[in-house]
């Protein structure tokens, strides 16, 4: 695996930087990594390119955190350019522009640009995807775009640099960035072209699916259908996070309404759906949940939402005020990704919770990562001293499911329990589960 870093003979600092992945929201940035190492994609740092997909293989049976850092710090070599990617870089799903690169020993190839725009000077990095080949190592990648080493451009694309003295690139043929990422978000809430899909949620004792989580995809008309995970980074607007998140749960309590009860009488499954911070704080969240379940005549006891975890460090009686409400409603709320922020526990008891869901990154590290078991079985014993249902996301093997059902956790949820499903085959196989 080749690992990124200065070119030879340029000077080191004397302390360089190093980002911490030990713990906190800092460990998603490498996390957003090996998502972007699941879709081919690979990182330039100076003259090296760090092949994506040979690291997988050989990082995902590590620790990440012990890895992490040697390999991040040469890409990132500042925290000011660390702190920036972690904000702009690591984001999926934006529009993509073939150009045409020749290299260096002769020949073209043709490579996919995701552009990242507005980046600090002093960061030096380049996103690419193959276009239908493995890439390879392009040594003369960093020079100036308008050497002969750049050849002509696939129509009218061209190429420059962003900002002088970085190495980013960006085709300027289309709108490229942020905004232009939210004003195609923002359409497609207005066209129709978001949907839902929904994972089911396991009692692993009796195998009884008993919840179904509501996950929203972008239908992109040149990308295809993208999950919610791809492009959430890219959020940065708070009207279209609730606006979002509004359409989100009118939809799912729509269909929620429509799944067949089970044998005997049985409530049909729960309901989940995920509530951003902004959502809650958006007006009068808890009476907009109220007309939602009106209209859709879903039982509230049957919807239940997943927080963000941050929200326990939001010291706000508004929210409190939202929550207790919600509760008094008859829904039930839950904390997602829980273990994410270890500072965060000690106010699980300041809002009315039911129940907390283990982060699906540390879950996965159960069976590969002693530390990650420790974590996750110190998370579920101290939940359940507060009285708190425990959930598990991200469970992958049956090792991983004993390991939890061990620890008192029965509700699981991840593709060992199957994938996502639109939400006219999440209705098939609840039919098939009851017959």
């Amino acid at each position: 695996m080749n690992i990124p870093g200065r070119p030879p003979g340029a000077p080191s600092p004397a302390e360089p930087f190093v980002p911490d992945l030990s713990e906190g929201a800092e460990a998603g940035v490498y996390l957003a990594l090996l998502e972007l190492i699941d879709e081919g994609l690979i990182i330039t740092g100076d003259e090296f390119i760090l092949d994506a997909n040979s690291a997988a293989c050989h990082l995902l049976g590590r620790d990440y955190r012990q890895v992490a850092g040697r390999s991040l710090s040469a890409l990132f070599p500042t925290e000011e350019a660390f702190l920036d990617v972690r904000a702009r870089l690591l984001i999926q799903g934006e529009r993509r522009s073939l150009i045409t690169v020749a290299l260096p020993e002769g020949g073209t190839r043709e490579l996919q640009v995701l552009c990242a725009p507005r980046l600090r000077p002093g960061l030096h990095a380049l996103i690419l995807s193959p276009a239908g080949t493995h890439p390879q190592r392009l040594g003369q990648l960093a020079a100036d775009p308008t050497s002969q080493h750049f050849a002509s451009h696939i129509e009218s694309s061209q190429l420059r640099s962003a900002l002088p003295g970085t190495r980013m690139l960006e085709g300027t043929a289309w709108q490229s960035g942020l905004d232009a990422f939210e004003t195609g978000l923002r359409s497609a809430l207005d066209n129709g072209n978001l949907t839902l899909h929904f994972q089911p949620l396991v009692e692993t004792r009796s195998g009884r699916l008993c919840a179904g989580e509501a996950l929203l995809r972008w239908q992109h008309p040149e990308l295809g259908l993208i999950p919610f995970g791809r492009f959430k980074g890219a959020l940065r607007d708070p009207q279209l996070i609730a606006r979002l998140g509004d359409w989100v749960l009118n939809t799912a309590c729509r269909y929620g309404r429509l799944w067949p009860a089970g044998p005997a009488g049985r409530q049909p499954p729960r309901l989940t759906v995920n509530v951003a911070t902004e959502q809650l704080l958006h007006g009068d969240f808890a009476e907009c949940v109220r007309l939602v379940l009106e209209n859709s005549n879903l039982a509230p006891d049957r919807l239940e939402l997943d927080l963000d975890e941050r929200i326990l460090e939001t010291d706000s009686p508004s929210l409190l005020q939202t929550m207790t409400t919600l509760s008094a409603m008859g829904v039930r709320l839950a904390i997602d990704d829980f273990g994410r922020g270890m500072s965060s526990i000690r106010r699980l008891k300041r809002y009315p919770l039911k129940a907390v869901k283990l982060d699906p990154d540390l879950v996965r590290g159960v069976g590969r990562d002693e530390e990650c078991e420790a974590v996750v079985e110190a998370m579920a014993g101290m939940a359940a001293t507060l009285g708190l249902e425990v959930f598990a996301r991200g469970v992958e093997t049956r090792a991983q499911q004993d390991f939890l059902c061990a620890l008192d956790c029965h509700l699981q949820q991840g593709p060992l329990f199957g994938p996502p499903l639109d939400a006219q085959a999440f209705v098939r196989s609840l039919r098939t589960a009851i017959q």
